[in-house]
């Protein structure tokens, strides 16, 4: 019996609340033995319960507001954030616009400083396995380019054409162990051979020990060969010891051209005057 009482005991509860409310609604007695007590013992029992189902219904209002407002926020940020990262992109468009361009003025001027036929293109490719150092660019046969035409920068000299197709070419860079440049030291016109490492760097061979050169010193084309122009940047001396062989000197050369950052390039396509050497 008690088992029973304790496991429907919300059952019965409910179901005596329910019929001594009925008694009250049926009953005429007026006064203190009647209504008035009952429906204070009906009023006891039943605000908690009622402020318990409005705090609850207060505080799920609050939760779905907060919720729909977050919601909201999360959709404003989201659409922020979008409209931040397109500014950063047409930002960034505009600065590679404004490089590209600075870069073309100057490859247009010195265009019309070496007073000859040239051709612009773009770099497209770079090579570096092993020894190996090219860069392929653009423009081809279709455009006028040959092979051995010679390839440069506002800075110095890049290589020379090597392969060549209708619409794209080939560029031996001047840091490839093929490429052999006949130069001279423009401060005191002392002459030698540029020879490609493999590496980011270039050595200057046939200097002897009794040579007048220092780091520092600028190389530029001698124009033998009838390759290079005249006069044109190949590199610069940052060693210079003494060779092992007591004869020549050993001396590396950072390229004058920064093919690291290499973008875009003349071809010299015909012939042209001697060039005051680029500094």
């Amino acid at each position: 019996m008690v088992s029973f009482l304790k496991k429907h005991r919300v059952i019965i509860t409910s179901t005596a609340l329910c019929l001594f409310s009925l008694h009250i609604a049926s009953t005429n007695v007026k006064g203190i033995g009647g209504t008035i007590i009952s429906g204070r013992v009906i009023s006891a029992i039943a605000s908690p319960i009622q402020y318990g189902i409005n705090h609850t219904i207060g505080a799920i209002k609050a939760t779905w507001a907060s919720y729909v407002y977050l919601i909201n926020v999360s959709k404003e940020n989201i659409l922020l954030k979008n409209d931040i990262d397109k500014l950063k992109e047409e930002n960034n468009q505009l600065k590679e616009a404004a490089l590209l361009s600075n870069r073309l003025k100057e490859l247009l001027a010195f265009k019309e400083d070496i007073s000859g036929p040239a051709v612009a293109a773009d770099i497209i490719g770079i090579e570096n396995t092993g020894w190996v150092r090219t860069a392929s660019i653009n423009k081809g046969s279709s455009d006028g380019i040959k092979r051995d035409m010679a390839v440069v920068t506002t800075l110095g000299i890049v290589g020379r054409i090597i392969e060549v197709q209708p619409t794209t070419s080939k560029i031996l860079l001047v840091t490839d162990p093929r490429c052999n440049i006949d130069v001279v030291v423009q401060r005191s016109r002392i002459k030698g051979i540029t020879e490609g490492t493999g590496t980011n760097r270039l050595v200057l061979k046939y200097v002897r020990h009794e040579d007048d050169i220092q780091i520092g010193d600028k190389l530029i084309s001698s124009g033998l060969g009838g390759i290079f122009p005249k006069g044109m940047v190949v590199g610069e001396v940052f060693r210079a010891e003494k060779g092992d062989d007591n004869f020549f000197m050993d001396i590396e050369l950072k390229p004058g051209a920064d093919l690291q950052k290499l973008e875009e390039v003349l071809i010299i396509t015909g012939n042209i005057s001697p060039m005051s050497p680029l500094l």
